[in-house]
């Protein structure tokens, strides 16, 4: 399954800048790219930090879940770690699925 079309999270946007103002208002996803994701500890809410290929401009949301699943985020969690250095449009049409789903 496609991760951007899993009905149990929302992706974020990834809209808001954090440089300066005189950052682009969107940054296409195939030149931002994912520099870590971070994991809270208590409730595993996942956040996203990306930067720009072409500028200083640097975007980050949170992942919201459909339910609190803390399984799931984990698997997330890790799964993202493995995609830090990629494009976001690389990883939001990646293959992923929780393991033990039947697609």
């Amino acid at each position: 399954m496609i991760l951007k079309d899993n009905k149990d999270f929302e992706l974020p946007q990834l809209m808001g800048g954090s440089f300066s103002g005189l950052d682009r208002l969107e940054i296409p996803y195939n030149i931002l790219i994912l520099r870590k994701v971070l994991q809270r500890e208590d409730n595993g809410d996942i956040q996203l930090f990306c930067q720009a290929i072409d500028g200083p401009e640097q975007k980050n949301g949170g992942i919201s879940f459909i339910a609190d699943d803390r399984k799931k985020k984990d698997e997330l969690f890790r799964w993202l770690q493995l995609q830090i250095g990629k494009d976001i449009k690389t990883i939001y049409e990646g293959d992923f699925k929780f393991e033990g789903e039947i697609l």
